[in-house]
């Protein structure tokens, strides 16, 4: 953990991070404080589920019993952006009248000055409409070719950072199987009504044409190649900050598209491939302990969607170079391909990680330099934690027992380093549970399943390794502190590895937070008496919980 000299963001803070309402320069900082803090990034992730859960309530409970509204809502943001384009016009007008002042008190060179004045003119004016004409002229055609198509119900998928789930369109079937996935599906539809972005069917001209006809200031970009055309659209007004929609130069159908809202939200929605029952002559998949092996299709251009035991060879090919404890490294599909996103990585990480991956053919790895704000994995210097006037009493005492401010600063960076370490683990351990559902996981052969469980395993042991060593360090140092009697370890209690999984995270975070707090990396943050012994508690009670992970989830 790098020197935290700065408090947490808090959930008011968070709020408004999410909502897009703080100022550039603080939203900069609040993100680098979530690039280093898993304590923030967690606590997100947890607002974004109950706003999820707001709106899911007021969606199915309030809208059913409560009264039509009087009159719809204005649009303040409009009326402000016209006002402020009247206000330039008005100022254009005062100005233009000063220089023919001006030029009509010198009246020889004004005839050659407004002929020139008129050709520019001419000439800013065609290239200011010229890219919003071709852009209004390209949504046309592109949903008059798609009304001109026969209506057929396809599959789309809809990516964020945390979520991922597919719908289908045109036909009442859902595939939001479980709980967590109709959450997500409910966070990412309030973000689209939000912006006022057609969530019934996002990947079309017309949804995208629908909300650009509505901006009241935008900017088109297009381009185009040989197989595809690409429309960007920018607006300073609404919740959608730019909008990107591909378009197929064979049949302008829409293929791909990305929106970036102004709460630093991404969404990546994509066409998938007809289901494989219907198909023709879709190639057959078998699963093999070494990989995936496909037979060849008879369809020269049949495109078949990766399998979850494809998308596990990626994980474990990751696993084996140690790229999924804390590596800034994604995983995504888009069509017949996995693509491995990478940003920050050194140069040998990025090596070891080609290595691993080059057997696997359907994968496409894309790295890149990170970010002014990003902060990469390598090189991080050693964490540090500094005693200041306004430390409170309990590291105040830990100072005088280790012999100074020195052996102090030494124990809290080597127990902040195994916080973070045990902590990377139970973030991996998470994000296996969440990519390979129960559903999904029931779709994968048993070497593959085998595959899932040693990867768990492995992350599991040194956990728990990292946790009793935390607890011998901190034995010895608040010795004199009394661990309450009354605590009693609770096991788990689950019906799924996964489910276990996300318990074992809610207790690892907890342990972590106490833990921030008694080493003053949250300097002001209250402290009581107590905090010791709830720390050496906490500590025993991740340590149970861990190794009853480990037994529940290692069939004998």
């Amino acid at each position: 953990m790098s020197k935290v000299d700065t408090e947490h963001p808090g959930d008011e803070r968070l709020l408004r991070f999410l909502d897009g309402e703080l100022p550039a320069r603080e939203a900069s900082q609040v993100r680098k404080h979530l690039d280093a803090c898993w304590e923030c990034r967690a606590e997100l992730k947890e607002i974004e589920q109950t706003i999820g859960d707001c709106v899911r309530y007021r969606k199915i409970v309030l809208e059913g019993s409560l009264p039509p509204a009087p009159a719809p809502w204005v649009d303040i943001y409009r009326r402000f952006s016209a006002i402020d384009e009247a206000e330039k016009h008005r100022h254009l007008i005062r100005r233009a009248g000063l220089w023919l002042r001006r030029a009509l008190a010198h009246p020889r060179p004004l005839a050659s000055a407004a002929a020139i004045l008129l050709l520019i003119a001419v000439v800013v004016q065609q290239f200011r409409h010229a890219p919003s004409v071709r852009a209004a002229e390209l949504l046309q055609k592109a949903i008059a070719a798609s009304a001109s198509r026969p209506r057929t119900a396809r599959r789309i998928q809809i990516r964020t950072r945390s979520h991922r789930l597919t719908r289908v369109i045109g036909s009442v079937q859902s595939l939001a199987s479980s709980t967590a996935a109709a959450d997500a599906q409910t966070g990412i539809e309030s973000l689209f009504r939000a912006a006022h972005y057609n969530w019934e069917d996002p990947l079309s001209a017309k949804a995208y044409s629908d909300w650009r006809d509505q901006l009241p200031e935008k900017r088109d970009e297009i381009t185009s190649d040989r197989d595809e055309y690409r429309l960007r659209t920018t607006t300073s007004s609404g919740e959608l900050a730019e909008a990107t929609l591909k378009f197929s130069a064979h049949d302008l159908r829409a293929i791909e598209g990305v929106l970036q809202f102004r709460n630093s939200e991404r969404v990546e929605i994509s066409e998938l491939p007809e289901a494989p029952a219907v198909v023709a002559n879709a190639p057959r998949v078998e699963a093999s302990p070494i990989g995936i092996v496909s037979s060849h299709s008879t369809k020269p251009n049949a495109v078949v969607a990766p399998t979850p035991g494809e998308e596990l060879q990626v994980f474990a090919a990751l696993h084996r170079a140690g790229a999924d404890l804390g590596d800034p490294v994604d995983v995504t599909r888009s069509g017949a391909h996995i693509i491995v996103n990478g940003v920050g990585i050194a140069a040998e990480r990025q090596r070891k990680i080609r290595d691993e991956l080059r057997a696997l053919p359907q994968v496409t790895i894309r790295f890149s330099d990170p970010s002014n704000d990003a902060i990469a994995s390598e090189g991080r210097s050693p964490s540090a934690i500094s005693v200041n006037p306004g430390a409170g009493p309990l590291q105040i005492e830990l100072v005088k027992q280790l012999g100074g401010r020195a052996g102090f600063e030494q124990f809290a960076d080597q127990v902040l380093e195994l916080t973070d370490a045990f902590m990377a683990r139970a973030h991996a351990l998470r994000r296996l549970a969440e990519r390979f559902s129960p559903d999904l996981e029931a779709q994968i052969s048993p070497q593959e399943r085998q595959l899932l469980q040693t990867m768990r395993r492995e992350h599991t042991e040194p956990l728990l390794r990292n946790v009793v060593e935390v607890q011998d360090r901190l034995l010895p140092v608040l010795a004199a502190v009394p661990v309450p009697s009354n605590v009693t370890p609770l096991a788990i209690s689950a019906n799924t590895w996964q489910d276990a999984t996300e318990q074992l995270f809610r207790e690892a975070r907890r342990t972590e937070g106490m833990l921030v707090t008694i080493l003053g990396a949250t300097a002001g943050e209250n402290q009581s008496p107590e905090l010791p012994a709830q720390v050496l508690a906490s500590l025993k009670e991740l340590r149970y919980r861990v190794e009853d992970y480990e037994r529940l989830t290692t069939p004998p």
